[in-house]
């Protein structure tokens, strides 16, 4: 589950306040660029980027093709090899990739596509070992607080895979809620491993537990403490 809250953190890092800059100046705290940059401010004000679009904010970098800010609303749009790459404190790094994006900053309230008929990809690229790698046809994401995977879920890596047609987590209970397609989620690390199916499964780190409804079916295999014989 710790990929799934990774990633709600650094798209929420790359929602873009006020302000922008085309030939990259600091603003809010970060520097905005593109090849051509346009004011309007009838009927509404809003600025316009227009290729090779970047902006960088501490250990986020957020490009696209094309960017627009409407101020009145305040909202974001951008399109066009969306991406968006994240330095953890840790020394992982997020790397996530779409088509198009919205982002309300009123409602803190988001989503990301993929191209048509296509995915939105994930990867999360530790310093050492394997990355942990995810696929979904959208992102939805609400502030801190919840974000969406929706249609043709798929994450796989060293800690954690699962399939569904919907994923949803929760931060502030560290809660992921795999539904649609009868998914499976397989636990890879940690003190136990195993693979659960079901109508629904949920998943919750603390305390660590795993639980399906719903026609279930599965495993789940204690790793043996040091100095205790297998049983």
């Amino acid at each position: 589950m710790t990929w799934l809250a990774a990633l709600l953190l650094c798209v929420r890092l790359a929602a873009v306040e006020n302000g922008a800059a085309h030939d990259g100046q600091a603003v809010v705290g970060g520097v905005v660029r593109s090849k051509e940059w346009v004011i309007r401010r009838t009927p509404y004000r809003e600025e316009e980027f227009v290729g090779e679009v970047s902006y960088h904010r501490g250990p986020s970098l957020l490009t696209s093709d094309w960017a627009l800010f409407k101020h009145e609303p305040q909202t974001w749009d951008a399109r066009g090899h969306v991406r968006l790459q994240h330095g953890l404190k840790s020394g992982d790094r997020i790397d996530v990739a779409g088509e198009t994006a919205q982002y309300d900053q009123k409602t803190s309230r988001g989503r990301l596509l993929g191209p048509q008929g296509g995915l939105v990809s994930y990867s999360r690229i530790p310093l050492e070992g394997a990355p942990d790698s995810g696929s979904a046809k959208r992102l939805d994401w609400e502030g801190q607080e919840r974000i969406r995977l929706t249609d043709q879920v798929h994450v796989w890596g060293p800690r954690l895979a699962l399939w569904g047609d919907q994923a949803d987590y929760e931060t502030g209970e560290g809660k992921l809620t795999v539904t649609g397609g009868r998914p499976v989620v397989h636990v890879l690390q940690g003190d136990w491993t195993g693979a659960v199916q079901g109508d629904k499964v949920v998943a919750l780190q603390k305390p660590d537990r795993i639980q399906a409804d719903g026609r279930t079916m599965g495993w789940i295999q204690f790793k043996d403490k040091p100095g205790k014989k297998k049983k």
